[in-house]
């Protein structure tokens, strides 16, 4: 690691009441000594208040100071903490000064990664502090909290510790092999490695939850023309954001934006109406539209309810027949003439869920029917866990899981004990993943690399 001193601005750019310049490295003391003569000799974890002069002496702003001393710091080292008025000029002229006194500007994460390399958290701890910025909901804010905390790293090392002990009976039958001395039974020694096997399988069973939950749902709005679509979209919105009239192929190209039902993140795309059209621009609305829906998780199919249904739009929904869909009836304020038991009898598998989106009138049970089909479960095991994995660490739990079940088969097979050892080490390697205890340079690279710098 290098042993330079960086600097960066730690809230976000622009205008603010304050700002936040941070320093880290060996040099950060005597950086701000010579901006703040006196304040070196201050002691460690308070705040103080002085003024910090430029180059030619004049004052750059009155600010308060935190110190940390290495090593009871975020990140190990010496640390300062600015907190001065946020202006840009302000922000501008504090790093520079700081730069030319020997700082150079942080990358991405690096006061993180710094952390993770001094020992100050381990690497799924350094994920949920990113996670943790992100967290746009109270469910992602807890668990993210909860991962910080060390709720996954306790989970892994157990299983690491539990792998430990079968190693250390391996090796000790590899030391005595000469001897006719039996080390273990095999059956118990598949018995502990069997239970591993739970614990790996009951940690990644939380992955799919764990990426709906930070990466979000994607659903898709379809429908014929004038169905209501972007009608709806905006009334999920809660605001007016896609144009609404009543004249046909209005939404040419697909509109993206967010909303929160239950703690998880869901974009909804609204798209062009469905409808045979000589337009070439409209067609390929339509075309991006489809294909939109065959990536999404969901589909809202939107259907007027208050005319009767087109042929080619049944036989529309059931080209979706192996996606989630909620068939969305809508324009209930003028009256539902869609024959509904014909058509839940022909789309068995798909709820229908009756709307207005003039009035809001169904919206909030629309809510629950799409959390229902693409989250309940997923909460479920959010909540009871208190975590969850990430798709780089349910990589490495699965390798530990695969080089479980090789060890236990080469142990059912009498493969010799060098050979289960090395399988039983790749589990614990793999374990050792999740936590950085054994991790690639390039790969810690790439995920500090999806920080924001200051972080």
């Amino acid at each position: 690691m290098e042993r330079d001193t960086i600097v960066a601005l730690s809230t976000p750019p622009g205008e603010s009441a304050i700002a936040v310049v941070r320093l880290s490295g060996p040099q950060a003391l005597q950086i701000v000594e010579k901006m703040a003569p006196g304040t070196e000799k201050l002691p460690s974890h308070r705040l103080h208040r002085c003024i910090l002069r430029g180059q030619d002496g004049n004052a750059i702003d009155e600010v308060v100071l935190a110190i940390m001393r290495a090593p009871s710091s975020y990140t190990g080292e010496d640390m300062v903490e600015i907190f001065c008025h946020g202006g840009y000029q302000v922000v501008t002229d504090i790093i520079s000064e700081v730069t030319r006194l020997g700082a150079r500007g942080a990358g991405h994460g690096e006061f993180t990664k710094r952390a993770f390399l001094n020992g100050k958290m381990d690497l799924s701890q350094a994920e949920a502090v990113a996670d943790l910025i992100s967290a746009e909901t109270r469910l992602q804010r807890i668990v993210a909290l909860e991962q910080l905390e060390g709720t996954l790293s306790k989970r892994t090392s157990s299983i690491e510790r539990r792998l430990l002990d079968v190693l250390a009976l391996v090796e000790v039958s590899i030391d005595f092999s000469e001897e006719d001395v039996p080390v273990y039974e095999p059956e118990e020694l598949i018995g502990e490695l069997r239970k591993v096997e739970g614990e790996l399988e009951e940690l990644l069973s939380m992955e799919s939850a764990g990426e709906r939950l930070k990466n979000g749902i994607r659903v898709t709005i379809l429908g014929p023309r004038n169905a209501g679509k972007s009608s709806l979209y905006n009334a999920l919105l809660g605001e007016e954001r896609a144009i609404v009239s009543s004249i046909p192929g209005t939404t040419r190209d697909i509109l993206r934006e967010r909303i929160h039902i239950g703690g998880f993140t869901y974009f909804l795309e609204d798209t062009a109406g469905l409808a045979d059209t000589g337009c070439e621009i409209e067609a390929k609305g339509i075309s991006k539209g489809k294909e939109a829906a065959r990536r999404a998780e969901a589909i809202l199919f939107v259907i007027d309810g208050s005319e009767r249904i087109d042929r080619g739009i049944l036989e529309e929904i059931d080209s979706y027949r192996n996606k989630k869909v909620i068939i969305v009836i809508n324009k209930k304020d003028l009256g539902i003439r869609v024959d509904l038991k014909e058509l839940q009898g022909r789309f068995d598998g798909m709820r229908t869920v009756e709307v207005s989106a003039k009035t809001g009138e169904g919206l909030e049970t629309l809510r629950e029917a799409l959390f229902e089909l693409t989250a309940r479960e997923g909460l479920g095991k959010v909540t009871e866990g208190r975590l969850v994995i990430n798709s780089r660490q349910g990589n490495a739990l699965r390798k530990a899981k695969e080089a479980v079940n090789r060890a236990v088969e080469e142990i059912r097979r009498g493969a010799p004990s060098e050979i289960v050892s090395i399988e039983v080490k790749q589990a614990i390697d793999s374990c050792g993943e999740v936590t950085g205890r054994s991790v690639s340079e390039d790969l810690l690279e790439t995920i500090f690399s999806r920080f924001c710098i200051g972080k």
